[in-house]
Formats: structure tokens, C-alpha cells, sequence
């Protein structure tokens, strides 16, 4: 594993779903599909883009997400999952945004 791959995976076991999963009994339940599992890394079904595109220097150059493309995720305790991307940026993706393709040990 390089340096930058490192960077991307000290990012991603920060997760809070790691430690506490949201229980409450509403929409904002830990999503009952990861089963207790927490995502590591996630493979993207389309291009993903920031909402503020277009908004200048609130938007990092390269903050993007590419079809078909493996990112390591951040997974808050409520199973939101952002893509950390290269550029030290991580981008919310929609569950319909991605597959699973690797979880937490």
C-alpha cells in the first residue's frame, strides 16, 4: 500500500459507524441492508459531482467522484457514506450512488 492509499485508509477509520450506530427507530436508523457491517470501500455507478459546482474557490479542483471508479468511504453513525477523495475532500454519495465492494473487519 503507497503512502497516498495509506492517507485515503487512516481517513476512513475514523468512521464513526465504527463505534456507534444510530438505533432510532426512524429514518435516521443505521440502513438495516450493511446488517451491523460498516462500508470500507465503495465502487461508483455514475459520475458523482459536488453541488457546488460552478461556485468557484468553494470547490477544490478534482472533487468528483467517476463512474466505475473504488474510493474509500467515511460512514457516519447514521450509515451516510462521502467519498475520500485524493484531494483531501470527501463527497456525500446517494445509495443509489454506489456499491459496496469491501467493509470494515
Amino acid at each position: 500500500m503507497d503512502t497516498a492509499e495509506e492517507k485515503l485508509l487512516a481517513v476512513a477509520l475514523t468512521s464513526p459507524a465504527l463505534t456507534v450506530q444510530s438505533q432510532k427507530s426512524d429514518r435516521f436508523d443505521y440502513p438495516a441492508r450493511y446488517r451491523g457491517r460498516v462500508p470500507l470501500k465503495v465502487k461508483t455507478a455514475k459520475d458523482v459531482f459536488p453541488d457546488f459546482v460552478g461556485l468557484g474557490p468553494m470547490v477544490k479542483v478534482g472533487t468528483v467522484c467517476r463512474k466505475d471508479h473504488e474510493y474509500y468511504v467515511w460512514v457516519n453513525s447514521h450509515g451516510a457514506v462521502s467519498a475520500i477523495l485524493p484531494n483531501g475532500e470527501r463527497l456525500g454519495l446517494l445509495p443509489s450512488e454506489f456499491d459496496v465492494t469491501e467493509w470494515h473487519k
